[in-house]
């Protein structure tokens, strides 16, 4: 059993509820549970694939966001705690972590610490620039403060915390991307999933289709993506131009806290797919 849904979500005026067209959106929705409905199982293997845009970057956010805070340094747990200065990722990769998208999910004035929020870059065409650290996890690492102390509430320590977390728009077209692989994964939509404490993930695909001689073609199910941080990233070869956000929610060590995840449509060379 599998279900297919839609999060929407903002900081401003809840006006935007007047405006929002709740009707395409409900229609998007039954198109794609209707065509998962009759779809084929995907075969498990090792595939190329395309991400979407908006919520895919829920798994930057998960498999590599959260080894970016000081406090995955602080317990020894991140791959990249001596990385800085390094290529960590591909070359075509950019990301960003920052509190001041207009009203995006994770925006806020200032931190839970009081420090003013900014702009932090994470990563510049593949090298590790910036760790995301709160007060005392600059105290411990030596690493600046970035705004990033957040908590649920003051029955929690404040903590290095993600706010707008996501992947640069690149050079390329949606349209390059699907054009490079021969027989590989469109992953539309993702659903949930685990990730370990050092940056081993799976997650569920709620709708994906084959990609044939760079067209999409018949739907599939049961997808699941299995891979490491450390690895993945250095894969993720194609990043095209259409920068997408999407809102949500982030529980950790302070509790849980809002945040925008987000990313362009992008390609993934090589990861394993669990499936029949």
């Amino acid at each position: 059993r599998s279900s297919i849904g839609q999060r929407v979500g903002d900081t401003s005026d809840p006006a935007f509820l007047r405006t929002w067209d709740y009707d395409t959106t409900a229609q998007s929705v039954a198109d794609s549970a209707g065509k998962m409905l009759y779809a084929d199982y995907v075969e498990s293997g090792s595939y190329p694939i395309v991400m979407a845009n908006h919520f895919g970057g829920v798994i930057f956010h998960e498999a590599c966001g959260h080894l970016l805070e000081t406090t995955q340094i602080e317990r020894g747990t991140t791959p990249f705690i001596d990385k800085k200065g390094e290529k960590i990722a591909h070359e075509n990769l950019t990301a960003w972590d920052e509190g001041l998208s207009g009203d995006a999910f994770g925006t806020l004035d200032m931190d839970d610490e009081g420090m003013p929020t900014q702009r932090t870059l994470l990563i510049e065409n593949g090298i590790l620039k910036n760790f995301l650290s709160d007060r005392a996890g600059s105290m411990r690492t030596g690493h600046p403060r970035t705004g990033s102390g957040r908590r649920q509430s003051y029955t929690y320590a404040a903590a290095s915390r993600m706010r707008n977390t996501y992947i640069a728009s690149g050079d390329y077209t949606t349209e390059d991307l699907f054009a490079s692989i021969d027989k590989g994964i469109y992953c539309k939509k993702m659903g949930g999933g685990s990730v370990g404490a050092t940056g081993q993930f799976n997650f569920g695909v709620d709708e994906a289709y084959l990609i044939e001689d760079g067209k999409v073609t018949k739907p599939l199910k049961g997808a699941t993506l299995i891979g490491e941080a450390k690895e993945i990233m250095q894969r993720i070869s194609m990043c095209s131009s259409d920068l997408s956000l999407a809102p949500g929610f982030c529980g950790s060590v302070s509790g849980s806290i809002y945040v925008t995840v987000g990313q362009p449509h992008l390609k993934v060379d090589s990861i394993t797919v669990g499936g029949r």
